[in-house]
């Protein structure tokens, strides 16, 4: 496999963002083609020949000859229709090409994003463990906004407003080069001041980020303890205490203001500046009042390009310090996604060996679970397992295990021997997902249900259970007349963990799920917990003729379970 630190962010020019860019590219060449129409127009309209000005004010042609009354009143009030019409298109044209790329620059920044999202997420729910609930929040929506700014609102700018400005200033230049000088000097002195102006924003931004994610960590972590939390009188103290983490973050946004406020002010002073320096141009006499009209056309479109220009710094910065955090995760979901395709292509070839576990049996072996080796595991079909240990965050550990069939290093980087799995006769370690929910069901009190109908919900594991059988698993748990007294039935949709559905009913769902099929290894994690009398009977019942291998958490062993076996994780 190719090792994580190999891998970079995904590349921008890819897929459909290859052709985004390239309109980008030409909106930005249209727009500077109509600025010089704009700028040409008004040359043409205040340009005409002094002589014809002159002659018109005096009435008397250049040769001293008389003009004709009628013909000098007609000339006064004639329109330059053509011109006008040029000016009003080109104006038209820039207003449409404006608008044309922010929303082709707003497709370009979602669609790479929507790839880095599904990345980012796929990784977290791929791990074995990560980080707090408020980081990987964090890092779904502050830090992809970050790259989405930088990428709709940073190399946008950068492949329109360039190749506008160096149009610009190159005609400029060849029409006049006092002008273009004038122009270009305040251009090419933000230019200089932006490196280290970078660096400066580049730090705050990190600070920043920082600790905008330690503050959405404490805030997700409080709101889940949020009723020990109000038991024990605590409210207070953990509002002061977000109160310093938020203080923090305040102080470190205006430190970053002041840089990023700076980088702008630059880029638009440059602008102010170029605008001032033609008028000091025509003050001078250099360039005459048609000059001076259409220079200033020039640099007034170039305004908001160069504004532009001076927030793409901030997006950079900012884009990068968020890239810090994500390119390693980024790698490691590209290192899944091999590992997965990888397992599919040898999956093709695996047949089962039955010889040490027997159809439907199991074997677990080498498990290591904080640093100590967890006794081996031999079961046939039909035993029934209770998973045990005095220290429960042990048993915790072991269910990772088992459900991503491997091990979890007890501190990061620490090397840990391969799992030893063996379901059915088949290695569960080596088995991709999609084989993975043929061979394992598993129902958790802990682990709320997804947001989706209850028909997706209990056929989670297979998508693809026909209507019989998906009402035949909610029968089996005994929520075929529930469901019936709903609206919708079986599309009822669940949210916030369960609802509308009971405790109960949640609990069942769950069980139902993990039970269709029969999966070889049946894994409850205090489903009982959850259950009324009825479930439990229920449940009962599935156990005492179950086909395959249970393994189960309870405090009340006995009574979920009568004649169990017994797995004792605690170190030998």
């Amino acid at each position: 496999m190719k090792p994580i630190a190999a891998e970079r962010m995904p590349t921008i020019w890819a897929g459909r963002r290859r052709h985004l860019l390239v309109i980008l590219f030409l909106l930005g060449v249209f727009q500077a083609v109509m600025a010089l129409v704009m700028a040409f127009s008004v040359d043409a309209l205040l340009g005409a020949p002094a002589e014809y000005n002159t002659a018109l004010n005096s009435g008397t042609a250049p040769d001293g000859s008389a003009l004709d009354p009628a013909a000098v009143a007609s000339a006064r009030t004639l329109v330059p229709w053509p011109q006008l019409t040029i000016l009003g298109v080109a104006v038209l044209s820039i207003f449409g090409a404006r608008w044309a790329e922010r929303v082709v620059g707003e497709d370009l920044g979602q669609d790479y994003v929507h790839e880095l999202r599904r990345k980012l997420i796929g990784t977290s729910l791929a791990g074995t463990g990560g980080p707090s609930l408020g980081v990987t929040i964090t890092r779904a929506s502050n830090d992809l906004t970050s790259v989405r700014n930088w990428v709709s609102q940073g190399i946008v700018p950068l492949m329109t407003s360039l190749p506008l400005v160096a149009v610009v200033l190159g005609v400029l230049s060849l029409a006049n080069w006092q002008v273009g000088l004038a122009v270009g000097i305040p251009i090419v002195l933000f230019g200089l001041a932006v490196p280290p102006l970078a660096r400066a924003t580049f730090a705050r931004a990190r600070y920043l980020r920082r600790r905008r994610g330690r503050m959405s960590a404490r805030i997700a972590d409080t709101v889940r303890a949020g009723e020990s939390i109000h038991a024990a009188g605590g409210v207070h103290r953990e509002l002061n205490a977000l109160d310093r983490d938020s203080g923090k973050v305040v102080g470190a946004a205006v430190a970053r203001a002041r840089i990023t406020g700076l980088v702008r002010a630059s880029a638009i002073t440059a602008a102010s500046l170029a605008t001032a320096t033609v008028v000091v141009l025509g003050a001078l006499g250099l360039i005459d009042a048609a000059g001076v009209a259409s220079s200033m056309t020039l640099v007034g479109v170039m305004t908001t390009p160069l504004g532009d220009l001076g927030r793409v710094v901030e997006y950079r910065q900012n884009y990068k310090a968020a890239r810090r955090i994500q390119a390693p995760l980024l790698a490691e979901a590209a290192a899944l996604k091999r590992l997965e395709k990888e397992r599919e292509e040898h999956w093709k070839d695996v047949t089962p060996d039955r010889s040490v576990t027997g159809r439907n049996g199991l074997k677990v072996g080498r498990m290591v679970v904080q640093g100590q080796r967890v006794p081996m595991l031999h079961a046939r079909a039909g035993d029934v397992v209770h998973i045990r240990s005095q220290d429960p965050g042990r048993i915790h550990t072991v269910l990772l295990n088992l459900l991503s069939g491997q091990n979890t290093p007890a501190a990061p980087g620490q090397p840990v021997p391969d799992l030893e799995m063996v379901v059915d006769g088949y290695d569960y370690t080596l088995a991709p997902g999609r084989q993975r929910r043929k061979l394992l069901g598993h129902a958790s009190a802990r682990i709320p249900l997804e947001r989706g109908t209850v028909s997706r919900a209990i056929t989670y594991r297979k998508p693809s259970a026909t209507d019989e059988e998906t009402a035949g698993a909610l029968a089996r748990v005994g929520l075929d007349e529930a469901l019936a007294r709903l609206p919708k039935g079986t599309d009822t949709r669940i949210k916030n963990g369960g609802h509308p559905l009971t405790g109960s009913q949640a609990a069942r769902l769950k069980l139902g799920r993990a039970l269709l099929d029969d999966p070889p290894l049946l894994v409850l994690d205090g489903i009982d917990t959850d259950l009324d009398e009825e479930g439990m009977w229920l449940l009962r019942r599935e156990l005492e003729a179950y086909p395959g291998v249970v393994l189960f958490t309870s405090q009340n062993p006995d009574r979920m379970a009568p004649g169990h076996r017994v797995w004792t994780v605690d170190a030998p």
